[in-house]
């Protein structure tokens, strides 16, 4: 697959190096730009890109952002097809985040994701931390292997969330 990343952090960078080792064509995007994650994407053989070009020709656009910065990414999610996956990494944590009074009152916080950048999104991968996304990882049958949870309300979105899992 084609998949885009908003995010090299410990949860993108690890996603991506995992998702290339899988044969996945990956481009890799922050915010500080590409000159600052080339050396990474190099070493992974993904891509480096600039933000606006993550989101171009891509099947899947994983985002792996702190929660609070979404808002910020509503222009160019809207911009992609809307058959690209949109899959949303993230876990709210108001000591990092700041308090976002919908989510403490209560909104899951896929449902607010969704409504700051004006997509569905599947929610995979943050039910674990980078380390064990990195090493814990077994194919079926192997003993120890872990689970992942997947969800959302789009059929087809989780189904290619749980694909790539």
């Amino acid at each position: 697959m084609k998949i885009g990343i908003i995010g090299a952090g410990n949860i993108g960078g690890t996603l991506a190096r995992k998702l290339v080792a899988s044969g996945h064509s990956v481009k890799i995007a922050n915010s500080k730009g590409p000159e600052t994650i080339s050396e990474l994407a190099r070493d992974i053989g993904a891509t480096a890109v600039v933000t606006d070009d993550v989101v171009k020709d891509v099947e899947v656009l994983i985002l792996s952002v702190p929660f609070a910065t979404y808002p910020n990414l509503s222009d160019l999610v809207t911009s992609v097809p809307r058959d690209v996956v949109v899959i949303d990494t993230s876990n709210y944590y108001p000591f990092r985040d700041g308090a976002i009074p919908e989510v403490d009152a209560g909104k899951p916080e896929s449902v607010w994701v969704s409504a700051q950048i004006g997509r569905p999104v599947t929610k995979a991968w943050n039910a674990g931390l980078a380390a064990t996304l990195a090493d814990k990882g077994r194919p079926a049958g192997e003993p120890g292997r872990i689970a992942l949870p997947v969800a959302g309300d789009e059929a087809s979105g989780k189904a290619v969330a749980m694909t790539l899992v």
